[in-house]
């Protein structure tokens, strides 16, 4: 069978656990990614799921593997239903269905490069966001493609499912996994409607995020444009961790 299907039976039946990696997934917003999706595990209606830590050293991203278990074990979760793994980022994405890329947009092509055989007919999704700080505030700069979701599809495989997804979401509250009640909206884009889909489930169900259909990818400039602001709009307002609700 091969992954395209997979995902397809995984998503509507649920009776194998899906592998995701989090690339980068040592950082704030990779930390969070990891935790949140590792308590899918104890939910009735989550996504089944082993966790692998991706980074450019296989010591770094075992060693956040086994510090994210113990965090959840000291917050009062069974992790025996959970599998937290690390490896190297090319071992990560070889190994895994979907591949999350929480890292900067600088380091983003040439790591696509590396993993490029590895991700072909898999879902890669990216939260990555092209900004820079200028007289002290974020601005967004966007590579030639018009965003960095599109200029990551035009890096990646043809069979390559693409999903932008997770730019607005405070990494302080994702990482709360006990004490944040907070719901933030999370939007959704992609091409690719089973892909979006499947992201979509996964993002319900991670406790604080509410997923919204973002349309096509096209639509990602837009949603990677909310980042900086959020940004600034924290500095400047004296505010921490925040995130978009759309009503």
């Amino acid at each position: 069978m091969g992954s395209h299907s997979k995902l397809e039976v995984l998503f509507k039946l649920n009776s194998e656990k899906l592998k995701i990696a989090v690339l980068g997934g040592t950082g704030n917003i990779g930390e969070g990614m990891v935790l949140r999706l590792a308590l899918q595990n104890l939910m009735p209606d989550g996504v089944k799921n082993e966790v692998i830590i991706g980074s450019r050293s296989l010591e770094t991203a075992d060693e956040a593997a086994k510090k994210d278990l113990l965090e959840l074990e000291n917050c009062g979760f069974d992790t025996s239903k959970m599998t937290i793994t690390g490896m190297d980022n090319l071992a990560a994405a070889q190994a895994a269905e979907v591949i999350i890329l929480t890292i900067r947009f600088d380091y983003v092509l040439p790591l696509l490069e590396e993993i490029r055989e590895a991700i072909e007919n898999k879902i890669l999704v990216t939260p990555v966001v092209p900004m820079v700080k200028e007289e002290g505030l974020m601005v967004y700069k966007p590579p030639e493609e018009g965003s960095a979701a599109l200029a990551i599809q035009k890096n990646v495989p043809e069979s390559t499912r693409v999903v932008a997804a997770f730019h607005n979401i405070p990494a302080g509250k994702l990482k709360d996994v006990v004490k944040c009640k907070a719901v933030h909206d999370a939007l959704v884009c992609s091409d690719d409607a089973e892909a979006k889909k499947l992201v979509m489930e996964l993002t319900r169900h991670m406790g604080c995020l509410k997923p919204l259909d973002g349309g096509p990818l096209k639509q990602a400039s837009t949603m990677e444009s909310l980042t900086p602001l959020l940004i600034n709009l924290a500095k400047l307002n004296g505010l921490k961790d925040l995130g978009i609700n759309f009503s």
